[in-house]
């Protein structure tokens, strides 16, 4: 490698190739010395590298939640399960890499929640899924009739273990089965689970097992994409004793090819599981997030399941919680120095005790003392970690709304079907409101149509809409001014919910609709799912309870 560099660079002044080679002990020693400086890459460098990839991570997988939430035809599903099965599995690479200096240095804290065990375990079985069927590789999962629904735990870091050990056993087996059985142990005190997973692939190197036992990372004898399999098993291993369990990986003898990995953990059980059936639908949601991104994308998963949302920047949530409006759960994103969920969550729950408002903390990065403390005082009633895929956060709504909310009075699918909104349309293009007439008339709504915001403010007061669909740019009072009228005149829950509509898609544009008081962002052309969806969030909104502000 020496000499082919030097051949090409023989075009240099002999004086420089002097330089070059009487310098190249000092440039080895530096080159190892970076090397090795490498390796431990400043640990602040890391977190804050770790934040950018689960900020848009967490982007990806909110949208391509929407996206198959959505589709409409079967190849739409399809390529939306494409992009959730990549991002979630580079989601779970971040995890191993980026996290395992703080897992092992001891700074590192679990996020405790309700949770569903069955369908972490399932969600895990799913993403190795496609690549065993493949290969003719069959997955089963079993779980004993004593081990319960719900439990309260680290959901995540649950399934990064599951997730290391299957993808670890599915690398290795070419054909055969991967079982994974979930039992639950009689114990004293907090509930001792047990998982088994066992395949009939090629046992784990040994070589990779003593380097993941060991106390170092060293890479000696380990051969090219074992030190990460040994990483990951490093890692897993750490989780699981904080986990108060023990991992323990066993081969099979005498050329049985059979590989078993059993660890147990203790996890306390809820005191009362909630109703698996209940619904999030009347859940009044205050989303507050730093960017106007990440508020639509939490506040339309949420309307997507029945519950309306409302999308506030920290000091406007506080306004909203202080005025008395009528939050049933709050979703604060937690991401220094951007944004300092704590900061919001201290301040709301100073207007609101924890029974009136419940808290869910999504943290970008790792937990500190300060959200485990956040947590153990009852200023939050759960945490979750970034990137959070829709599934997790519905069911962590769903435990922590159960407990606080009001029962939903019907279910989601039937008051949409059953109820026809009043909707208005403020255009100033005639070809735009005739289509938009036609769309809103095929979905099964009623519809007035006004031609400037001044008139769309004039027809709220004259009678209830459901929801006003306003374009933004128009003559006299635009829209922007019109959405900022009626929210200084009307509480939300005394005005229809505002929907931007738009030709234009600058940057900031969506910002500064969500700003002047819109609940949703449309881009033009308005396509029929887009504006089905829209309207359902309205339907959601109606069919809970209003109250005057």
């Amino acid at each position: 490698m020496a000499s082919s560099c030097r051949t090409r660079c023989s075009l240099r002044p002999q004086s420089l190739q002097q330089q070059a080679s009487s310098e190249s002990p000092m440039e080895e020693i530096k080159t190892n010395g970076a090397s090795a400086g490498h390796a431990r890459l400043d640990p602040e460098l890391l977190i804050d590298f770790g934040h950018q990839l689960r900020n848009q991570l967490n982007a990806i997988v909110g949208a391509a939640g929407l996206l198959s939430a959505t589709a409409t035809s079967s190849d739409q599903r399809e390529l939306a399960s494409v992009v959730l099965t990549g991002a979630e599995e580079l989601a779970g690479l971040v995890d191993e890499v980026l996290d395992s200096p703080a897992i092992h240095s001891g700074d590192f804290e679990l996020a405790l929640h309700p949770f569903n065990l069955r369908a972490s375990v399932e969600a895990c079985l799913a993403r190795v899924a496609s690549s065993a069927m493949t290969r003719g590789v069959n997955l089963s999962f079993s779980a004993g009739a004593d081990v319960p629904n719900v439990i309260v735990g680290d959901s995540r870091r649950l399934e990064q273990i599951l997730h290391s050990l299957l993808r670890l056993a599915a690398e290795r087996t070419r054909q055969g089965a991967i079982h994974v059985e979930l039992s639950c142990e009689p114990n004293e005190g907090p509930l001792k689970l047990r998982f088994k997973v066992s395949d009939s692939g090629e046992a784990v190197p040994q070589r990779v097992l003593d380097a993941a036992w060991s106390d170092g990372m060293g890479s000696a004898g380990l051969e090219p994409g074992e030190r990460l399999a040994a990483l990951s098993l490093q890692t897993t291993r750490r989780l699981v004793e904080m986990m108060d369990g023990d991992l323990s990986i066993r081969r099979g003898g005498d050329g049985t090819a059979l590989t078993e990995v059993d660890f147990a953990f203790l996890a306390e059980a809820s005191d009362a599981e909630p109703d698996q059936h209940a619904t999030l639908l009347g859940m009044q949601v205050l989303v507050v997030a730093a960017d106007a991104t990440e508020r639509r994308v939490l506040a339309m998963q949420a309307e997507l399941w029945g519950a309306p949302s409302t999308a506030a920047e920290p000091g406007e949530a506080a306004r909203l919680v202080g005025a008395g409006q009528p939050f049933d759960l709050a979703l604060i994103e937690h991401r220094k120095p951007v944004i300092d969920g704590l900061a919001v969550a201290t301040e709301l729950r100073s207007r609101r005790g924890r029974h009136e408002l419940p808290i869910v903390l999504i943290v970008a990065g790792t937990l500190g003392p300060e959200e485990v403390m956040a947590a153990d005082s009852g200023m939050v009633q759960a945490t979750l970690a970034k990137p959070v895929p829709p599934q997790k956060l519905r069911d962590v709504m769903a435990q922590v709304g159960v407990r606080h909310a009001a029962p939903p009075v019907a279910p989601a699918v039937d008051v949409v079907a059953v109820v026809s909104l009043k909707v208005l349309v403020a255009d100033d293009n005639t070809l735009n409101q005739n289509m938009l007439r036609r769309q809103i008339t095929k979905l099964g709504h009623t519809v007035d149509i006004v031609s400037n915001g001044r008139e769309a403010v004039s027809a709220v007061e004259q009678q209830p809409y459901d929801a006003l669909l306003m374009d933004v740019l128009m003559p006299g009072m635009d829209g922007l001014q019109a959405a900022e009228e009626i929210c200084r005149r009307w509480s939300r829950g005394a005005r229809p919910r505002l929907i931007a509509l738009t030709a234009m898609a600058g940057p900031g544009d969506e910002e500064r609709c969500l700003k002047a008081g819109f609940d949703d962002y449309m881009s033009k052309p308005v396509h029929m799912d887009e504006l089905g969806e829209a309207l359902k969030a309205a339907a959601g909104f109606r069919a809970a309870p209003k109250t005057m502000g």
